[in-house]
C-alpha cells in the first residue's frame, strides 16, 4: 500500500549575513549652554531643538538558535540648530552677546544582542557616537568666532525588524544619545561648554546578502 509523503515543512528563515539600507526618521537634541570666563561659568539654559535626519546603515547579523548577534554602523545628514540672545548683562557679558550651535551630520558603530521569532527580531543595541558640532559665539564690540568639532559619546536603544522577504527586511529602532559637556572657544578668553543628548527614532529598510 503506497501513502502520500508529508509535505515538507518550510525552512525556518535566518537573521545570518551581511545587510545594507537606508534610513530615515526624526531627532530631538537638547543643549545645556554655559557660557565661560577664566574663573566662572554662567548657565544660559537648556533648549530642545528638533530635525529630519536620513542616511544609511551596514551590518552583519550571526543566528544560534533564537540570538541573533550583530554589529551595525550607520551615518546620517541631519541639521539641528540653537541660539541664545542675550536680552540683558549676564555678569561680565552684555545685552546682545549671542552663542550659538549647530549639527549637520551624526554616526554610530554599535553591537546588536537580538531574539528572533522565525522572521521578527527584537534587539538591544549601544555602542560609540559621533557627531559634528559647530559652535559660534558673537561678543558685542569684540566679535565673532566659531569653533567646528568632531565630538564623541555612547548611545544605547532598540527596535524591532521584520524580514519581508529572504533578502529585505522592516524596521523602526530608537536610541537615546549623550556627548556629556564640550567646550568650545569663543573670542579669547571666553568660551561656551554645550551639554548635549539625543532622542530619535528611525525606519529603516534593510537588503540581505
Amino acid at each position: 500500500m503506497y501513502t502520500k509523503a508529508p509535505p515538507v515543512a518550510p525552512m525556518a528563515f535566518s537573521w545570518t549575513g551581511f545587510y545594507a539600507g537606508f534610513n530615515v526618521g526624526g531627532k530631538w537634541a537638547n543643549t545645556d549652554v554655559t557660557a565661560n570666563v577664566p574663573g566662572a561659568g554662567f548657565g544660559l539654559g537648556s533648549t530642545t531643538d528638533s530635525t529630519v535626519i536620513g542616511g544609511g546603515q551596514i551590518g552583519y547579523n550571526w543566528q544560534t538558535g533564537p540570538w541573533v548577534l550583530g554589529i551595525e554602523g550607520d551615518i546620517d545628514a541631519q541639521h539641528w540648530t540653537t541660539s541664545r540672545v542675550l536680552g540683558a548683562p549676564l555678569g561680565p557679558f552684555i545685552a546682545g552677546d549671542t552663542f550659538n550651535a549647530e549639527s549637520n551630520w551624526q554616526a554610530s558603530i554599535r553591537g546588536r544582542l537580538g531574539y528572533a521569532w522565525d522572521r521578527v527580531l527584537i534587539y538591544a543595541t549601544g555602542g560609540a557616537a559621533f557627531t559634528q558640532v559647530k559652535a559660534g559665539t558673537t561678543l558685542v564690540g569684540i566679535g565673532a568666532t566659531t569653533d567646528d568639532q568632531t565630538i564623541v559619546g555612547g548611545t544605547v536603544g532598540g527596535g524591532i525588524e521584520y524580514a519581508l522577504t529572504n533578502s529585505v527586511s522592516l524596521g523602526v529602532e530608537g536610541r537615546w544619545t549623550f556627548y556629556g559637556d564640550n567646550t568650545f572657544n569663543g573670542p579669547a578668553p571666553v568660551t561656551q561648554t554645550i551639554k548635549l543628548d539625543t532622542a530619535e527614532v528611525l525606519g529603516k529598510l534593510n537588503f540581505h546578502f
